[in-house]
């Protein structure tokens, strides 16, 4: 965990057991003429095991001495030193013990080894453990950057490698970019750390960093130590600076901990804590930041320098292969944490922390979870409910003659804070049998389920009286629903005669979905969402999630779909198309589900196409007749020569209509009359070293950009420099439809053979989502 240590890959790099790796081969091709890389010194086996040989012979013999002189040379297997002069001497200092070999070279030293290659003036070598003393001399490592000089150079059997008043740089030969000089270091190869003492780290001949002793993790074993420090500036927060600090604590469990300070508000802590146990394993997070200086609060009450706080908890396990734990816990100190703090485990758009429990069973035909799932609002208009608790089983049996039976159950309290909102018991039970009949080239699956659900609903008075809710709950609700549907497919493929290296599949579906109609506007929404209706979504048997609403249905969907796949078996053209028809207008009785009309329909399509190697498109629509326009767009253009040279033409829609239909009621902000954005990405070298990344976003119906991003990246043999602006929305103006937006500045410097994360800009834009996944690996 600490590969990113600053110190860590300087010292790994300096005795070779960390070797180079760059995400740029171009750039790697260029620098590898710097460092050496002679096969010739390879070994291969034990090199103690390997016969010493003499290249020249000795000029002069004694018994106990040999003197070879005239640029004299001794090998062992790979293993090779040449010297002015070599005097190799054996002395039998017991009986019973093997001869002690030593070999002294003087004048123009030079040895190399499958490791590192040393050049010196004088030099000393036992032959019997392997150890080494080069005085007054400088080294190369072998396969990877590396070289340096000292005083002294010293090797101890194979586990310790000494530097006395001695430097390091990653740099080819002639450019003395950085370096590390100490007056001692000791790297134990077995305990895989190292020992520095007053340590000196340089930019040129400039001094920038200097500590007494420092003892800090090297290889592939943790070791607690300090990571690279990371610095930037932003409108939001000002100056940001913060320096990991790695603990290694147990096999089974570390922490890093973080101190960021934040010129406009302070000085945070952030902890987090890893573990793993015969549970599984997981993570706790707690950053604190106390006395907050621009904290901002709609209680006037509230203190000015407020202590601000994240608590994440998640967990993962499974216990005897049946036995399995989940938990996924944020809390936040207050509602606007995530507009002004940045978090991995949150962000504005949210608007909720989620604290959920859960606990599952799984053995044979039974599955059952006991979960606890309550949130953390973070708009006070809203009122999510908590599921506290909620136990869901499900019994599978297949092979049933021809049929397959699953049974699904679920109980659940639901409780709300506020206390003028209902709360509620519920209890479902869904039987399914399922008549599967598949061959090689089509399927038929015809299903009928009944879903009964019952309602105890307390706390009702008070909302009842609220005239603006339109809805009568009731205390006790029975409610049984059928529901049939069939579902059949076919697929044909043939070999294309126009293309004979191609090959081609024509994919039919066709389903009829029937649920009688229910009112049920006398029952809450206590975990039911209208879902999103795109191509792939056109297929599900619910509009809702959840079990509060199930919409009515008497609809026949059918799609097509055609694919083209190359020789190779990789697909090259995907086009898709499916339509909903409507025989009568899906409906809850819910005031807010009454948008469809009889013999309405939705048209929805999906479609990518490779026309290249390097050239791709992909996009989907979305027509629906009863709002009389298309309500969903996405569209891709993209160019992909490499990983270093992509261009990405971006178009997304949604239509203001679609919005309201999907969120009605939604607050004022700059998406209320929909959205229409143009993208447009990049990755692409400017000039020989300088590569750009950069992302655009502008939205039409606002008339102004989204997110913005722009960084500059330098490469060379020796270091790198990013330097990054972002701009994106953090808000809306409650006056106008203006945004609130953040700028950010940052600055890196990456010292190669210190840094293994070349391209870091764009794997952050990939993970962020703000630049998509190439159409090559879709």
């Amino acid at each position: 965990m600490m590969k990113h240590s600053l110190a860590l890959l300087l010292l790994a790099s300096l005795i070779g057991s960390v070797f180079y790796q760059s995400a740029q081969a171009a750039l790697a091709e260029q620098c590898s003429v710097g460092f050496l890389d002679d096969n010739k010194l390879i070994a291969n086996g034990d090199l103690n095991k390997q016969p010493v040989q003499q290249a020249k012979p000795a000029t002069t013999h004694e018994q106990k001495h040999a003197m070879f002189s005239n640029n004299s040379e001794i090998q062992q297997r790979k293993m090779t030193l040449t010297a002015n002069e070599l005097q190799l001497t054996q002395r039998r200092l017991d009986q019973n013990k093997t001869p002690l070999c030593t070999i002294t070279a003087t004048g123009n030293v030079n040895y190399a080894s499958n490791e590192i290659k040393l050049h010196g003036t004088k030099a000393w070598f036992n032959l019997n453990n392997k150890d080494i003393d080069v005085n007054h001399g400088y080294y190369y490592m072998v396969g990877r950057p590396g070289r340096g000089d000292a005083a002294a150079m010293k090797r101890r059997g194979n586990r310790y490698t000494i530097l006395e008043n001695g430097s390091f740089t990653s740099c080819i030969k002639g450019d003395n970019s950085w370096s590390l000089v100490s007056s001692e270091f000791i790297h134990d190869k077995h305990w895989q750390c190292a020992k520095i003492w007053n340590a000196r780290f340089k930019i040129g001949k400039v001094p920038v960093f200097y500590s007494p002793y420092l003892q800090i993790p090297v290889g592939d074993k943790r070791r607690s130590g300090l990571m690279i420090p990371h610095a930037k500036y932003g409108s939001h927060h000002g100056l940001e600076f913060s320096t990991p600090y790695y603990l290694n604590l147990a096999p089974n469990y570390d922490a890093t901990i973080t101190p960021k300070y934040l010129s406009k508000r302070g000085i945070q802590m952030q902890t987090e804590l890893r573990y793993l146990t015969i549970w599984g394993k997981g993570l706790f997070e707690f950053d604190w930041l106390p006395k907050e200086r621009f904290y901002r609060s709609d209680n006037a009450s509230d203190d000015h320098h407020r202590n601000r706080w994240l608590l994440h908890w998640h967990h993962n396990g499974v216990q005897d292969k049946v036995w399995r734990l989940n938990v996924d816990y944020t809390k936040v100190s207050d509602y606007n944490y995530f507009d002004d703090l940045d978090s991995k485990y949150g962000s504005t758009t949210d608007g909720y922390a989620i604290q959920k429990f859960s606990l599952g069973y799984t053995k044979e035909n039974l599955d059952a979870a006991l979960s606890y799932k309550q949130f953390q609002l973070f708009d006070k208009s809203s009122a999510a409910y908590n599921a506290a608790p909620q136990l869901d089983l499900t019994y599978y049996k297949h092979d049933l003659g021809p049929f397959n039976l699953k049974v699904f159950s679920q109980a659940a309290k639901f409780t709300n804070l506020n206390q003028y909102y209902p709360e509620s018991y519920r209890l479902h039970i869904e039987p399914t049998l399922n008549l599967p009949i598949t061959n090689s080239w089509g399927k038929l699956s015809t299903e009928t389920k009944l879903m009964a659900t019952h309602y105890y609903q307390e706390n009702i008075d008070d909302y009842n009286k609220n005239i603006s809710t339109g809805r009568h709950l009731k205390g006790v609700i029975n409610r049984v629903l059928p529901q049939f549907k069939t579902d059949g497919s076919l697929v044909f493929e043939r070999n294309m005669n126009y293309a004979p290296k191609y090959m081609q599949t024509l994919e039919m579906r066709l389903q009829y979905l029937y649920v009688p109609y229910r009112y049920q506007n006398d029952i809450g929404v206590y975990d039911s969402t209208i879902l999103q209706t795109n191509y792939y979504g056109m297929f599900s048997d619910r509009t809702y999630s959840g079990l509060d609403r199930i919409s009515s249905a008497n609809q026949l969907m059918n799609s097509f779909t055609t694919r083209i796949y190359d020789a190779q078996y990789a697909e090259r053209l995907n086009a898709s198309v499916s339509k909903i028809y409507y025989f009568s207008p899906p409906s809850t009785g819910d005031i807010t589900s009454t948008w469809n009309n009889i013999g309405s329909w939705v048209w929805a399509g999906d479609s990518s196409w490779r026309i290249s190697n390097q050239w791709g498109v992909r996009g989907n629509l979305q027509y629906e007749s009863c709002l009389n326009r298309f309500t969903l767009g996405h569209a891709v253009l993209e160019y992909k020569c490499n990983n270093n040279r992509i261009l990405q033409l971006n178009y997304r829609y949604v239509s203001k209509q679609y919005l309201e239909k999907l969120c009605s009621g939604i607050s004022h902000n700059g998406y209320t009359q929909g959205i229409s954005q143009v993208g447009v990405i990049g990755i692409w070298p400017l000039v020989k070293r300088l590569s750009i990344v950069g992302a655009y976003y502008h939205d039409h119906n606002t008339n102004q950009p989204t997110n913005q991003l722009i960084s500059l990246q330098y490469n060379n043999c020796c270091w790198a420099i990013n330097m990054n602006y972002e701009r994106k929305i953090t808000g809306w103006n409650t006056t106008n439809s203006a945004s609130n937006y953040d700028n950010k500045v940052s600055f890196k410097i990456e010292l190669r053979g210190l840094n293994s994360n070349s391209g870091l800009v764009k794997n952050q834009m990939l993970i962020s989502g703000m630049l998509p996944n190439p159409i090559s690996e879709m």
